[in-house]
């Protein structure tokens, strides 16, 4: 395997799928496996921020007028969405190519 990927990510227009693709084209199916299970894990971990996040904002809508500390909340969960569905591509993206879907700390993810 080549020390440094054979990806080109200049200034051109390459979509986000078709250099991930490329990365993962140069992996072995052990070597997928590893990459699939830690984006599942990294997937299951911004999930639980974006929950707490949404969470902790119910909690200060309920508690009383908006203030500063909500509306930086809200912009955090804003971010904490967006990085959630880049992640989402991520994870589909590596399964599509591994061809299945593996244990993860004991358990099979579910996808819909």
């Amino acid at each position: 395997m080549p020390t440094e990927p054979n990806v080109d990510i200049g200034p051109g227009r390459a979509t986000t799928s078709s250099v991930i693709q490329t990365l993962l084209a140069e992996l072995t199916e052990e070597e997928l496996e590893h990459v699939a299970i830690a984006v599942i894990r990294e997937n299951r971990t911004r999930l639980q921020k974006a929950q707490e996040q949404f969470e902790q904002i119910g909690r200060l809508e309920a508690a009383g007028p908006p203030d500063a500390r909500l509306e930086q909340l809200r912009h955090d969960y804003r971010i904490s969405m967006l990085d959630l569905h880049a992640q989402h591509q991520v994870v589909s993206l590596v399964v599509e190519r591994l061809g299945f879907l593996p244990e993860v700390d004991g358990q099979r993810p579910a996808f819909n």
